[in-house]
């Protein structure tokens, strides 16, 4: 028996003696030999990204599926997602993930209910049921939509607060099985889908949202009642949102969303408990209201999340607001100073905000993610 201590012991320090300078706590991400990720997304308590050859890479809570793995365990570190496919697009939900492939094809895993055709939940990715190419993929908490080569907008999944856009929501269509067309006929020329509510951009720059709006995501522009029990303002079909330019970027935001103008300005409005819209105030804002940002240069590239928003400027600097998560990748913040700041000194390619967690791609091509450490999210101890 004390052989088998003395073993133990040696076999853990041999362990501990291979493991890379990745992966440790305030550290990098670890990824395998050769692997650069170039896209990122990230869910509820998992992050996924895509390798430059198009390989899928997820990471964090696995219990219902949603790392594609075959399994159903949490993983601290990038996995590669089965099926040796190769995609374009990828994004992660509140507990199941989709991606693009490179012929239009969209695979899904995780959570029952959000791949369509399948009870339980699945621990591969498997393919969604549609009737032509898709050219862009959304992924929210519990559903998502793609647009096809028309520019149609369709939805699947949780359809409780009209996320889906179906023209029927709570109890009388409280899930969409397969993906459906958003009503009114509308054409999208991008889509983001968030907590309980979608929003997208049409081709002259104006927004749509449809879905709940308890949060303000609406405005004042909420025609319906949704839910299944208690009964909460939405809308089951697009109505635009009032911005003051044509806007390029749209990102969905648990009960937030951000838009970005075409002059590089950003707008963001809903929720605001945790300073999402970049100033402090507890009161959701169903106005957008512009998030400064810094002195001389402009935003590029933007995402919402639970918590907090982040976004990149034109020189590529990484600038976040909203909760603290941790000091924001290693600096010291007041906690309730709720103002864009910038996170880290370098240059950044990609972000991607979660419930709780961020995560962003340096162009040298390390991956760094910062937050609620408990379900691995952050590829990382």
């Amino acid at each position: 028996m004390q052989l088998a201590v003395v073993a133990l012991a040696f076999a853990l320090e041999a362990e501990a003696q291979r493991e890379p300078p990745c992966g440790l706590p305030n550290g990098p991400a670890c990824l395998a030999p050769g692997v650069e990720l170039t896209a990122l997304a990230a869910g509820q308590a998992h992050s996924c990204g895509l390798a430059r050859n198009g390989a899928a890479y997820c990471w964090g809570d696995g219990r219902n599926g949603e790392l594609g793995n075959g399994d159903t365990l949490i993983t601290r570190f990038p996995v590669p997602v089965e099926g040796n496919r190769r995609y374009v697009a990828i994004g992660a939900g509140g507990a199941f993930s989709c991606a693009l492939s490179r012929a239009g094809e969209v695979f899904c895993w995780g959570r029952a209910q959000t791949v369509p055709g399948w009870p339980h939940a699945q621990r591969s990715p498997v393919l969604v049921p549609f009737a032509g190419a898709v050219t862009m993929l959304a992924v929210g908490l519990r559903h998502a939509c793609v647009l096809d080569r028309d520019r149609q907008a369709h939805c699947w999944g949780w359809n409780v607060d009209g996320e889906a856009g179906v023209g029927s929501a709570g109890l009388e269509r409280p899930t969409v099985p397969a993906p459906a067309p958003v009503a009114g006929g509308l054409r999208f020329a991008a889509i983001s889908a968030g907590g309980n509510f979608t929003c997208a951009i049409d081709p002259a720059g104006a927004v749509w949202c449809w879905g709940s709006n308890a949060d303000g995501i609406l405005g004042a522009s909420a025609p319906e009642r949704c839910g299944d029990v208690d009964a909460v303002p939405c809308a089951t079909r697009p109505v635009r949102i009032p911005l003051p330019e044509t806007m390029s970027q749209v990102s969905s935001g648990m009960g937030h969303a951000c838009a970005l103008g075409i002059t590089g300005r950003a707008w963001c409005w809903g929720t605001n408990g945790s300073g999402q819209l970049g100033f402090l105030g507890r009161a959701a804002i169903g106005a957008p209201r512009e998030v400064p940002a810094p002195e001389g240069d402009r935003f590029a590239v933007i995402s919402s999340g639970g918590l907090g928003s982040c976004a990149l400027t034109v020189s590529r600097q990484l600038h976040c607001w909203g909760a603290d998560l941790q000091n924001m990748g290693g600096q010291v913040r007041h906690p309730d100073d709720y103002a864009p700041r910038r996170v880290g000194t370098g240059r950044y390619a990609a972000v991607a905000v979660g419930r709780a967690h961020h995560c962003a791609l340096e162009s040298g091509g390390a991956l760094s993610c910062w937050g609620d450490t408990i379900l691995g999210a952050l590829g990382r101890r």
